[in-house]
């Protein structure tokens, strides 16, 4: 298809990918690609999926992204993750350090996300930007394009991105959000890499994600049993959790954003070189980790730092004041931020703090009682996303403790049931105790099978009281809003996290707080039959 530029003047909105006019100048900036054969998915996907996100490109090709999905709804809501390690080996380098992840879009208020791509850039996909005519197909273009700058790099997604503008229509065709492509930031690509979401917070801590063989079934790495020092095409491997190829190893990644350094619990003040990240085909595999991060200087001896194990992986994202309606709506959540909802005796102290900073005369004071009110909101702030994680916590472990009991009484039933067929229906009460205690129907046999139908049900009983007590707990310790609040947040982490098959858990559990919370009243018997019938329901 001949692709054919505007040059009529035409407002465009910052991050709308519609048509644009960028003048007889701007030309010269678009490959003259004449007509082209869209490509063979082998050459830009070689192992596809149903909830593949396709971007196209120049010259009739595509690139492969994923959705990273964030629990978070409101545009202000973000995630708490630890990046780095809990070594302090480099520590100044790669020690573990707080920081914080949103995405950038939303589906219909579901939780919001930013998309990935899903392998690196090939050498196809970065010259169909970048070159004046058009690439032929073929497999050794569909290695990793390596010998780029970080400059080359942006250049590459500013005309990429340029020619999205001017190919809008090819975007809403497939229904895809507004916004545009970018290097990623050091935070978006290690949330990506350690699994996001579909990993629990045990398995986001490991040094890689989840990997049910061998590192050389998941990553190209240095050595005869791996790549044995030569690049590598995309996706000959397994991926990682979010189905993204390559994501360690075969090349390094280049970040968005400069180095920083590790200080304990923050980064450091000084921005420094290019992050490079995931390691390479150059790289021993013990480095080959979701934490190894190098810096490499921009220039290296008057020229643009290129390195031949070093490539890109590029995201999707948009601008966060993208209109005047989200701005409001921005403006609206700020000002609700650290706002105390809760009526006590003291009422609420931010509102009461503005009323007598307004009725204040003094400048200086006035200011002064400003900085107070932003830091009491801060803290108050704090406050709620800790006690919004502690109810998460606590509704996982309430969904994971009636699914448990459940799976104890099963076990009490069966012994119970054994116990009760031998000494009624098998064994003879008057030959018991004249019988060797090698046989079934021994005393010797029979007290042990006892004890063993008394120990399992002291094991359920003892989880039925440990469930009874979260239900109280919780109830107790947060009110029945801001539990219910949190349903969709911890039914989403569930879901994304390989736990769905504690969904219906999760629900009687909520069902089991709020009856509680109503009655005042402790239903252990009801409860555990309730926790039963969902496990009959699951057979």
């Amino acid at each position: 298809m001949l692709l054919k530029f505007n040059q009529q003047k035409a407002y465009v909105k910052p991050n709308s990918l519609r048509l644009a006019s960028w003048g007889l100048a701007a030309i010269s900036l678009f490959p003259s690609f004449g007509y082209a054969q869209a490509w063979d998915e082998k050459f830009y996907n070689p192992k596809p999926a149903k909830d593949d996100v396709i971007l196209p490109m120049p010259c009739d090709g595509s690139l492969v992204m994923k959705k990273v999905f964030t629990p978070t709804n409101k545009p202000l809501d973000d995630v708490k993750i630890i990046l780095g390690s809990n070594q302090k080996e480099l520590g100044f380098a790669e020690y573990a350090t707080p920081n914080y992840i949103a995405g950038s879009f939303s589906d219909s208020g579901k939780e919001r996300y930013y998309l990935i791509g899903k392998y690196e850039i090939t050498a196809l996909q970065y010259q169909s930007v970048m070159n004046d005519t058009c690439p032929k197909p073929k497999i050794n273009l569909s290695f990793p394009i390596t010998d780029i700058s970080w400059f080359d790099a942006v250049a590459f997604t500013d005309k990429y991105n340029r020619w999205l503008i001017e190919n809008a229509a090819k975007l809403n065709e497939k229904g895809l959000p507004n916004g545009y492509v970018r290097l990623p930031s050091n935070t978006e690509w290690e949330y990506a890499a350690r699994g996001g979401a579909k990993v629990t917070e045990s398995e986001f801590r490991e040094s890689r994600f989840p990997m049910t063989s061998n590192v050389e079934s998941y990553a190209w790495f240095s050595g005869s049993k791996s790549a044995n020092g030569k690049l590598q095409l995309i996706g000959r491997l397994e991926p990682n959790p979010l189905d993204l190829y390559d994501i360690l190893g075969n090349v390094h990644e280049m970040m968005f954003d400069s180095f920083k350094m590790n200080k304990l619990d923050r980064y450091h003040g000084q921005q420094g070189g290019i992050i490079v990240r995931g390691g390479s085909y150059l790289t021993p595999e013990s480095s080959i980790t979701s934490y190894f991060r190098i810096e490499k200087p921009f220039y290296d001896d008057k020229t643009a730092y290129k390195s031949k194990d070093v490539g890109i992986r590029l995201v999707y994202t948009t601008n966060v004041m993208s209109s005047n309606e989200k701005i409001k709506e921005l403006e609206k959540e700020w000002n609700e931020l650290g706002n105390e909802t809760n009526n006590n005796q003291n009422g609420n102290v931010v509102n009461e703090l503005e009323k007598i900073t307004k009725q204040v005369e003094d400048e200086k004071t006035k200011q002064e009682l400003n900085q107070l009110n932003i830091l009491l909101r801060s803290a108050n702030q704090a406050r709620d996303e800790q006690r919004d994680r502690s109810i998460q916590s606590a509704l996982q472990l309430g969904a994971f403790l009636c699914a448990n009991v459940s799976d104890l009484h099963s076990k009490y039933e069966y012994n119970n049931n054994l116990y009760e067929t031998m000494v009624n229906e098998v064994c003879d009460a008057n030959e018991t105790n004249t019988l060797n205690d090698d046989n079934m129907c021994s005393k010797v046999k029979l007290e042990n099978l006892k004890q063993v139908v008394d120990e399992s049900k002291s094991a359920r009983d003892f989880i039925l009281k440990y469930y009874s007590d979260t239900i109280v707990n919780t109830a107790s310790n947060y009110e029945k809003k801001t539990i219910n609040d949190q349903s969709k947040s911890t039914q989403f982490i569930l879901e994304n996290s390989g736990k769905a098959n504690m969904s219906d858990y999760l629900a009687l559990y909520f069902k089991h707080i709020n009856e509680y919370i109503e009655s005042g009243k402790v239903e252990r018997t009801a409860w555990l039959q309730t926790c039963n019938e969902i496990k009959g329901n699951k057979r």
